[in-house]
């Protein structure tokens, strides 16, 4: 179900305050729950405008997907190894992934619970972990003689899993910012993910950490 797309600047206006607005309700009450009364009041809309955009929330949440599958495409392709090393790889990518997920918990919670009865809509998040994993191996292709495994591929693919499935299962369960997108949860997911590949980081690494913050505060990534 392909969704209804504005073409002028006051529509895409009014469109972006209905999406903001549903995922912090949706973050909150979850797909069944959410009045759409409620999102109409936080955009500071009306029901009529909230109609004439969409038939209903699930057409909501559908173009609230849509613009997140497009973003998180974008931001696969920008993937980058940013001090060229294995750690600095790994550590963008977490720091990256906690950045995009924090913005959108209210979209997981939604995803998580329409895919009990649309199962596909679940397969296109893990759609994007595969290409994220694709994208991955070839930045960590580099330094796969530092990976103490016969089979380095199997190592990184195991390693993105943990790093995506544990943010998506956080951001699932609505833990909250405070917890979610804390730099605690970056470092240790970014350790986890190390020890999946048979590695610990340098102690130098641990200075090279607001560098790669400062890449991800580009317009690309945010």
């Amino acid at each position: 179900m392909k969704s209804y797309k504005p073409k002028q600047k006051r529509g895409y206006e009014a469109e972006q305050n209905f999406l903001q607005a549903a995922k912090t309700i949706f973050a909150k009450e979850g797909v069944a729950r959410a009045r759409v009364s409620d999102i109409v009041q936080l955009a500071g809309s009306s029901t009529g405008n909230f109609y004439f955009r969409f038939k209903n929330k699930e057409m909501l949440f559908e173009r609230l997907f849509e613009i997140y599958e497009e973003h998180a495409q974008g931001l696969i392709q920008d993937l980058q190894d940013p001090l060229g090393s294995l750690e600095s790889t790994i550590y963008f990518v977490t720091a990256l992934n906690q950045q995009l997920l924090q913005e959108n918990v209210g979209l997981y919670r939604a995803a998580h619970e329409v895919s009990a009865k649309e199962p596909e809509t679940w397969k296109r998040f893990q759609q994007l972990t595969l290409a994220t994993a694709e994208r991955i191996l070839t930045l960590c292709e580099p330094y796969k003689d530092e990976i103490p495994f016969e089979d380095w591929q199997l190592q990184v693919r195991q390693a993105i899993q943990l790093i995506t499935g544990f943010t998506a299962n956080q951001a699932i369960r609505n833990a909250g910012p405070a917890h979610f997108g804390s730099q605690a949860m970056v470092d240790m997911l970014f350790l986890a993910a190390m020890g999946v590949l048979g590695r610990t980081p340098s102690k130098e690494f641990e200075s090279q950490k607001e560098k790669i913050h400062q890449i991800l505060k580009d317009d690309r990534y945010s």
